[in-house]
């Protein structure tokens, strides 16, 4: 007994099982990107240690008193600045700020950015969070400079 063997039916059928695989490797692929999205365990928001003194009033009064600086402090939270909205006629200005890797987040001034940090004030070219009364200063990524190209050298 002899098989029929049609080459434009064996062609078919490795096309059909190529795509086939194609297409069960690109349904792998998404469940496990969402696997991982859904499943993965969450970060925690770790409060950075305070630089209060400890001795309380006695260091204070032994040392003389600090002096009380007014100047928003640089913050020490993993926050990135992407963009600044200014405030408009009975609109409140916006922050866009990458609080997570890729956790992006549109923060209204005076709303909360994350648990115990608020959206202060909101300027030009920083925003201003408040984190336990004490204000800390976010500003725009400073932008690397491009490296300079090496001299061309000719032989002669």
């Amino acid at each position: 007994m002899q098989l029929p063997f049609d080459r434009s039916n064996l062609a078919q059928r490795a096309l059909v099982a190529v795509v086939t695989i194609a297409a069960l490797t690109a349904f792998s692929l998404v469940a496990a990107y969402w696997t991982w999205t859904w499943f993965a365990p969450r970060a925690e928001w770790r409060a950075q240690a305070g630089a209060g003194n400890s001795g309380g009033a006695a260091v204070g009064t032994l040392f003389g008193a600090a002096a009380k600086n007014n100047a928003a402090a640089p913050t020490g939270i993993a926050i990135r600045l992407l963009g600044i909205v200014a405030a408009t006629a009975g609109r409140k200005g916006y922050a866009v700020m990458e609080v997570e890797p890729r956790q992006i987040l549109a923060v209204h001034e005076g709303d909360d950015v994350a648990p115990g940090i608020r959206l202060a004030e909101i300027e030009p070219d920083h925003v201003t969070l408040e984190r336990n009364g004490r204000q800390e200063t976010l500003t725009w990524p400073e932008k690397s400079k491009p490296a300079e190209p090496a001299p061309v050298r000719t032989n002669r």
